[in-house]
Parts: C-alpha cells; structure tokens; sequence
C-alpha cells in the first residue's frame, strides 16, 4: 500500500492557501455584491469565510486536475513507441515474442508505463502457458484490474466534488441563523429590521451558489481525464489483442 506524499500534500496547501490571498485581494476590488458572492467579505481582513475554505480545495482539487493531465500525456506517449509489429502479414514466433519482452522491459517500470507492463506479462504468460485462450483470458483480467486502478485515482477529486456543495450549504445555514438572530435584537415594528434581514438572507445563498458553480468545473475536468485515461487502457487492450495474442503461434 502506496504511503502518502506529506511533502506533496504541503505543497499543495501552501499553494491553495496562497492561491485564496491572491483572490481576496482581487475579489475585494470589485463592488460590495461581487465580493460578497465570492469571498464572502467587502473587505480585506482576517476572517475565514466558508467561500475561503472552498477556494482553497477548489485550487487543491485544479493543482490535482493538472497533475493527472500530465501523468496522462505520459500514459498516452508509450504508443509513439512501436512494442509491437503492426503489419498484417506479420507472425510472432518465439524469436519474435523474445525481442518484444526484451523491448517492453525496459519501460514496463516506469510509473505510467502501463502499455509495456501489460505486454510484458502477457509474452511472459504465453511464455508460460502456451495458451492463446489463457493469454487471452490473462488480458481481460489486466484490462479489469487497470480500470479498477483509474477509477480509483479519481477519488480524491470526486470527494471535493461531494465536500464542496456540502461547505457551500453549510455557510447557507450559518447565514440563514444569522439572519434569523437579529430578530431577537430589534423591534419588529422597525422597518429597517426586516430590510436588513432580507439582505442578510441573500447574502447567505451565495456559498451555495459559488459552491456548485466551483463542483461544476470540477466535475467537468474529472470526467473528462477519467473518460480520456480509460479509453487509452481499452485502446492499449485492443493493441496487444490485435498486434500480439492474434499473431503468436501456439504449439501444437
């Protein structure tokens, strides 16, 4: 079991914490109404609204997003790399499968080298087997268990996804008790008084609105490289179907 990168997670939220600063600065230049929907203030200070608490796993959850992106670019830059004959003429002998396991080890350790791993151990099971039907077999259940690995990258992010609507709501109900509050502090013959709790009461929808438009862009990004990373696994699958298991000869 893969032990967490403290060094990385750090960063991260250096970087986010960072990140909600230079919003702030930014967001308190525009009017009070703008302010008021993204960072939850009209003015720079040392409050922590919930919009700030969301920004930041916004930005924690986009630094992800751009990492994934990244690893998936070298995910999808082994298939410039010709492991397998192509031609259709071509058959795979035992010579043949000995230079393409020798050509595939190399890269088969590398972090994204999925393509070379999956054609290592399936020369290395006919190897073993001499079954075209057990390699075969062999290749659905390595398609499975990489799927199952995708999905599991992207769990992170889909917990934003949910964590976020969830502060958004939070900071509603927080501002909705505010708003509530005041009545017990002033007459109800006041005319100012209900003015001013409706104005409360609007201001205290803005987290969930800014929470669902930020989960929205997550949302986006995340089933994107999840859709993108999961068609290059079955792409992958189809290339060592057609360009191996159906050209390696079984012995008789």
């Amino acid at each position: 079991m893969s032990q967490p990168d403290y060094k990385l997670i750090f960063k991260y939220l250096v970087m986010g914490s960072l990140g909600v600063i230079i919003l702030n600065v930014f967001f308190s230049l525009l009017p009070d109404f703008w302010s008021n929907m993204f960072i939850g203030k009209t003015n720079l200070n040392l409050s922590l609204t919930f919009q700030d608490i969301m920004w930041v796993f916004f930005l924690l959850g986009m630094m992800h997003i751009f990492r994934l992106k990244k690893e998936i670019e070298q995910l999808e830059s082994y298939k410039k790399n010709d492991y397998l004959p192509q031609e259709f003429e071509v058959i795979i002998d035992d010579h043949v499968l000995t230079q393409i396991i020798k050509k595939s080890k190399l890269d088969s350790n590398d972090k994204m080298g999925i393509l070379p791993y999956m054609i290592l151990q399936i020369g290395l099971q006919f190897r073993t087997n001499h079954s075209i039907a057990l390699t075969s077999d062999f290749l659905s259940k390595q398609l499975e268990l990489f799927l199952h690995t995708v999905e599991l990258r992207y769990n992170k992010l889909k917990y934003l996804i949910w964590l976020i609507p969830s502060l958004g709501f939070m900071g509603t109900v927080y501002g909705i008790g505010l708003a509530v509050s005041r009545l017990g502090g002033g007459s109800l013959d006041d005319p100012e008084l209900l003015t001013n709790m409706a104005s409360s009461l609007g201001i205290a929808f803005n987290p969930t609105l800014l929470a669902l438009v930020l989960s929205v862009i997550l949302q986006f990004f995340t089933q994107h490289l999840e859709a993108k990373e999961e068609n290059l696994i079955n792409d992958y699958g189809k290339y060592i179907l057609d360009n191996l298991i159906n050209k390696i000869i079984e012995r008789a």
